[in-house]
């Protein structure tokens, strides 16, 4: 959302984008100049693309060429003309930003404001302190800008915006973008063990924060001194820069952070070089709470950086937790899973098996007939719920083990259980029979052998009586 603002003079206009930037019509607005340009700088106020006759997507092949044409035909050696020298000056400025990438790059996106003394671009996407952490937080959201939701007045905020633009300050507030600043964040990480992060532990860790330096109180100066005005803002804490449409834009300024004054030469504090801040190290004990999972961060509120510029609180310390993982148990949310081996037996038969748990071992019943991979649920055995008193639950799968050698009475009762499944008798079993059968025919053979050489005689005595008789 962008809204235009109309002052008490009917031909001022400002536009507002993001709360760090300003866009002015300088047309419409009679502003000192914040810097003197030099010449150089001054023919860069015109469009490069026009003085070297190129359009805007040539290539640097391109640019090259066209550049070295017109210097040539305008070099003050071989052009005795009075325009020549000033036109040879236009295209070395020219040249000097499109034969460049970077400054094409910048030109392209912030037009000739980018060419100016003292512009820095990385102070539009947020300035960075000389602790190497941000400053100030670049375009914010266009509601917020306008201090929605902060209590402060329309006036204040009036001021806050385009008072630099005119004079500077109103009273005693400075009307820069000073504003109340939080420090940077401090991020470093931490290993822990498996159990530790289901139970909860704590850890003491070394960090390196910015804080205020003690003998200035974070002033920067030494004892009896003063800050002075900046040079660079004149006391605003903004800087302006013209760009392309016909627009200015205005953000912090860089030297003073946005303050308005600066620690003079001389008077810098001994032991923090005038900056008012130092790095420390100091021990922070980080508690760990139950149920934190591998990747997640700890903040502690008010540990990390303290604002290089401005007033505010510090930043926190983010503490990424490492957790190793474990060789019994697999987690999964709240929930852990354990494989428990089991014997041929166990799983046939059924019994009882005793697995860990994160409170210790537990005896748990097998049913008879536990296939592979089967699961039992031991409720609330898993791990503490980080929001909440709940607890997930502990999931066993069975995996049976098979011996790889058994013994010749193993063999023998797995045979016999084979068959049986198979509805086949046993080869141990026709052995038995057999040997049964054979020993009871054994015996009555035996007693017919007796009788055998008996049972002729009677068959021929009898014949002979016949035939005696029919004879007779």
């Amino acid at each position: 959302m962008v809204r235009v603002t109309r002052t008490l003079t009917t031909h001022t206009k400002r536009i507002k984008i993001g709360e760090p930037v300003i866009l002015v019509r300088s047309s419409d607005v009679n502003t000192r100049r914040v810097f003197h340009s030099s010449r150089v700088a001054s023919a860069a106020q015109k469009d490069p693309y026009q003085v070297l006759g190129v359009k805007k997507d040539a290539t640097a092949a391109d640019i090259k060429k066209a550049y070295f044409a017109l210097a040539r035909k305008y070099h003050p050696d071989t052009n005795k003309e009075t325009s020549a020298k000033d036109k040879f000056i236009d295209i070395q400025s020219a040249y000097e930003i499109l034969g460049d990438s970077e400054k094409r790059t910048a030109y392209d996106q912030y037009g000739s404001a980018s060419q100016q003394q003292g512009f820095d671009p990385n102070a539009f996407a947020g300035a960075r302190g000389p602790f190497g952490g941000g400053g100030f937080g670049g375009f914010q959201d266009f509601g917020g800008a306008f201090g929605a939701g902060t209590g402060r007045s329309q006036a204040d905020i009036f001021e806050t915006l385009f008072g630099s633009a005119f004079g500077g300050v109103r009273g005693n507030r400075r009307t820069g973008f000073q504003e109340s600043v939080r420090g940077s964040d401090i991020e470093t990480s931490v290993g822990i063990e498996f159990l530790e992060a289901c139970h909860g532990t704590s850890r003491t860790i070394n960090v390196t924060p910015v804080v205020d330096c003690k003998p200035c109180s974070g002033s920067g100066l030494k004892p009896g001194a003063k800050r002075s005005t900046c040079g660079s803002c004149r006391g605003t804490g903004t800087r302006t820069f013209v760009i392309q449409s016909g627009f200015q834009m205005a953000s912090t300024c860089t030297e003073c952070g946005g303050t308005g004054t600066t620690v003079p030469n001389g008077s810098q504090c001994g032991d923090c070089g005038g900056l008012g801040k130092v790095r420390i190290r100091k021990t922070v004990k980080v508690d760990v709470p139950a149920g934190i999972e591998d990747g997640m961060s700890v903040r502690v509120s008010g540990a990390g950086d303290a604002p290089t510029s401005g007033t505010g609180s510090p930043g926190d310390l983010l503490v990424r937790i490492n957790v190793a993982p474990s060789k019994t148990f697999r987690r999964q949310g709240v929930n852990i899973h354990h494989d428990a081996r089991i014997p041929l037996h166990t799983a046939l038969l059924g019994g009882k098996v005793r697995v860990p748990t994160l409170d210790g071992e537990v005896e748990v019943r097998v049913p008879g007939g536990t296939q592979q991979g089967q699961e039992c649920v031991l409720k609330g055995r898993g791990v503490p719920a980080l929001y909440g008193s709940e607890k997930g639950d502990l999931f066993v799968s069975f995996a049976i083990q098979i011996p790889r050698t058994l013994t010749q009475r193993q063999r023998e009762i797995l045979q016999q259980y084979a068959d049986d499944v198979e509805g086949r008798s046993s080869p141990q079993a026709d052995q038995t029979t057999s040997t049964a059968g054979s020993g009871s025919s054994r015996e009555p053979s035996a007693g017919k052998q007796d009788d055998m050489p008996n049972a002729p005689d009677q068959e021929n005595d009898s014949r002979r009586k016949r035939t005696a008789t029919g004879t007779g």
